[in-house]
């Protein structure tokens, strides 16, 4: 893909050509058209001139006192000329000599301006108008060369297009250097996310301009969510490597103390270590299975995601038959980060599911806030007990399986998103009822 800096300063120096020669064209034709409306003003006042000093006498034959004309219509070649029809009769001036200024007037309109080619071939400027004089029809004609002024206008463009060029070039190195110093900031940011990637700065600065602060904004709220994510991976590699230290160090004790040569007592008690072990492998690959694919930064869609997890329970504790119910109030329930979801229903469902006899009920919403409960028909856990629920690694009945992390991680999961828990016993199914609030102010940094 084409860097922003290139496709900013092609985008701009297409602007700037575009501009540039409309104001080329627009500017150059300017003086065009002041001059020609200048020269034309002084033909029509010439005209007005001509026109009181002519008479139309007895027999319809215009006649024009000297007097009237200007002496530079007398001056051979002078390129100033003028012509004046009356009937059948025509006069012009003494400036076109033997040369001819042939116009049909009456071919024109009232009042019209137009270029002819005159005597000489030389480009004429012509107003040409109609009058009523004594009760005779005139028309007239008047006429200046152009070539000169034309002259001088061409040079003119030439030079303003030479002027052009040079504020386009300025204006090339200019827009360089802006897009330069403009793209700065995405230089720093680059540079950030190297210092972050190494660990000398734990988020992007936010002194980043308007546009890029929602990028940056992002980024540091992946790198929350990618450590939180580390913390609890290394809690997990601990407590499981926490787990398997004890049925390990026995196992290692019966191989060094008999020597493979194991009684009764000794095989069994190798036996109760290796199932204690193969218990905890287990557990975490059912955690796995429940947590799902890795799908960072996506949002998690309940209505979709859950009954994936209740099936995935309902293998798991398929010597159970349990009935999951699932009461969402929203028929597109989006909320938080996908793998926190995952692991925070996860672990809730498989709790419930542990304990219960024969069903288990999630309850859901999301209006201001993300509501959540999850209650089973379980023996339940009376509330002097219930503080102990979330301290990791505490298991309330030493007989079931586990590690007694499912909770601790809960409670993590809704520290991090700002929550609330809260433990009691379900009114309609007798067992534990889990109730999370999650505020839909943390959904946009979640």
């Amino acid at each position: 893909m084409t860097s922003i800096q290139t496709r900013l300063t092609l985008w701009l120096l297409g602007s700037v050509v575009i501009l540039l020669g409309l104001h080329w064209l627009v500017t150059s034709r300017a003086p065009v058209i002041f001059t020609e409306e200048y020269v034309a003003t002084r033909l029509e006042h010439d005209a007005e001139t001509l026109i009181n000093g002519l008479h139309i006498d007895g027999s319809g034959m215009a006649v024009l006192d000297s007097d009237y004309v200007a002496p530079i219509y007398f001056r051979l070649n002078s390129g100033h000329y003028y012509l004046v029809q009356s009937q059948d009769y025509v006069l012009t001036s003494r400036s076109l000599g033997s040369g001819e200024f042939n116009v049909q007037l009456t071919e024109k309109p009232h009042r019209a301006l137009f270029y002819h080619e005159g005597p000489d071939k030389q480009k004429l400027l012509v107003w040409a108008g109609h009058y009523e004089k004594d009760g005779h029809p005139v028309s007239l004609a008047i006429a200046e060369e152009m070539t000169t002024l034309d002259e001088h206008l061409g040079r003119f463009r030439w030079r303003f297009g030479a002027i052009t060029l040079a504020l386009f070039a300025l204006l090339v190195i200019t827009q360089r250097v802006i897009v330069r110093y403009s793209l700065k900031p995405l230089e720093r940011m680059e540079q950030a996310c190297r210092q972050l990637e190494t660990g000398d700065i734990e988020q992007l600065p936010e002194d980043v301009p308007v546009e890029v602060k929602p990028l940056a904004n992002e980024i540091n709220r992946l790198v929350g969510v990618m450590q939180h994510r580390l913390v609890r991976s290394r809690n997990a590699l601990g407590n499981l490597a926490h787990g398997l230290k004890t049925p390990l160090a026995m196992l290692s004790q019966l191989v060094d103390d008999r020597k493979n040569d194991f009684d009764a007592d000794g095989r069994q008690q190798a036996q109760t270590s290796v199932a204690q072990i193969q218990s905890i492998i287990n557990r975490e690959l059912k955690r796995a299975r429940l947590a799902g694919p890795e799908s960072a930064g996506q949002k998690f869609n309940m209505n979709v995601e859950t009954p994936d997890i209740t099936g995935v329970l309902s293998k798991i504790y398929a010597d159970k038959k349990l009935e999951y119910r699932l009461d969402l109030a929203q028929d597109d329930i989006q909320y938080g980060d996908r793998e926190d979801m995952l692991e925070l229903l996860g672990n809730l469902l498989d709790n419930a599911s542990k304990w219960a006899v024969s069903r288990v009920v999630l309850t859901a919403s999301l209006e201001k806030d993300l509501r959540i409960a999850v209650e089973d028909d379980g023996p339940g856990i009376p509330e002097s007990e219930r503080d102990a629920l979330a301290i990791r690694g505490k298991r309330l009945d030493e007989a079931m399986p586990g590690s007694g992390l499912g909770l601790s991680i809960v409670m993590d999961i809704v520290n991090q998103y700002e929550g609330d828990i809260h433990f009691s016993t379900s009114e309609s199914l007798g067992g534990l009822r889990v109730d999370i609030v999650l505020p839909a102010a943390t959904l946009s940094r979640s």
